[in-house]
């Protein structure tokens, strides 16, 4: 048997000029408010990252009556970006400062619930990605399973969506059939 080394969990607890300087350009953020929520991540996040079990327990916070497990494993692996296990301030910051705005409306929510469920980032969602999008909005708003039914079962809803949004019948929703809806 071959022998499984340990991930030792360990980040920088400064960032470089280079560093503050991509963050602000992809959040239109000043460096002070860069170097601010840096700060607040590592008091929140001593060693410089998000564990999986971290990121669940705050989502378990923010949705207490939802089941969360769903849609924070699609979450988690789209915030990872480098598939590391863990999410760095740098993959942190490229997602939540848009959830964190007070201007966040319908169209950048919907942006980012596709982009969360285009796992193999072809720019389309198939039948197969919605059904799993659909049941963990179900568990996150804590519908019942015995109330998943008719109208409401996870199949007939992605029917629904893609005779609805499907404008050209090709099987599969564009980012923006998506977002037209």
């Amino acid at each position: 048997m071959g022998s499984r080394k340990s991930k030792i969990i360990t980040q920088s607890s400064e960032l470089t000029a280079k560093q503050i300087a991509e963050i602000s350009r992809q959040t239109n953020l000043i460096n002070t408010e860069v170097l601010r929520q840096h700060s607040a991540f590592l008091e929140q996040y001593p060693n410089g990252l998000i564990t999986r079990k971290e990121f669940y327990e705050n989502l378990d916070e923010i949705w207490p009556e939802g089941r969360i497990d769903k849609f924070a494993s699609y979450f988690f692996a789209f915030l990872d970006q480098d598939q590391s296990g863990t999410i760095d301030f740098e993959e942190f910051m490229r997602i939540t400062h848009k959830l964190d705005s007070n201007d966040i409306n319908e169209h950048i929510f919907l942006e980012l619930l596709f982009d969360v469920f285009d796992r193999n980032h072809d720019g389309y969602l198939e039948k197969s990605d919605l059904k799993p999008l659909i049941e963990s909005i179900y568990d996150l708003s804590g519908l019942p399973e015995d109330k998943r039914h008719g109208e409401y079962a996870s199949h007939a809803q992605v029917k629904y969506l893609f005779k609805k949004l499907d404008k050209n019948r090709d099987k599969r929703l564009s980012k923006q059939e998506f977002l037209d809806q």
